[in-house]
């Protein structure tokens, strides 16, 4: 099965089918990891990172791979793997022999500061409460109307659930600068 394919078994739903064919891919990620210095749960641990990285690429953007899947999923790997490692270390100044391409590096920083920002924004839902966690995601998630949203949450009106969001993105507001 060639990489097109692949990618169109992704983006058609059926992904099962696809994900068999990328672990075919893993033993060289595991190799690379276990020669970095790392074991074979960190391995697994980064290779599913980088199926993560490359499924959300090519389901939420208009991906164009410009080199084989494998060779993408391992770049991504020692991506992942070399800041992993320099975290483990402390953020000390180590040597590792990890050469990367600009492109490599931006689409890395990329995808990590995108992974702080779902941390960043699932601290402050859970923090805002139930009751508005529910408004909000009738509203944003389900496009309900506030006529809908009033009644499925149990508030007398348009008028107050109206209120209600608003006062909800507030709170979720203040939180995120108290971050």
């Amino acid at each position: 099965m060639d990489d097109d394919t692949i990618i169109e078994l992704l983006k058609s739903g059926k992904q099962n089918k696809a994900f068999l064919k990328l672990y075919k891919n893993y033993p060289q990620v595991e190799k690379l990891i276990l020669s970095k210095g790392g074991s074979k749960e960190d391995a697994k641990d980064v290779f599913q990172e980088a199926l993560i990285i490359f499924y959300e690429k090519v389901c939420n953007t208009k991906f164009n791979l410009t080199s084989a899947i494998g060779t993408y999923l391992y770049s991504v790997s020692r991506f992942l793997w070399k800041d992993q490692h320099l975290k483990r270390k402390g953020k000390q100044s180590v040597i590792v022999d990890f050469e990367f391409t600009s492109e490599e590096e931006a689409e890395f920083q990329e995808a990590i500061e995108r992974e702080e920002k779902f941390k960043k924004i699932e601290q402050v839902l859970a923090q805002i409460g139930e009751k508005c966690l529910q408004i909000l995601t009738l509203f944003y998630y389900n496009g309900l109307t506030m006529k809908a949203i009033a009644t499925k949450v149990g508030l007398k009106s348009e008028k107050i659930a109206k209120n209600q969001k608003y006062k909800c993105l507030e709170r979720a507001k203040l939180k995120v600068k108290a971050l």
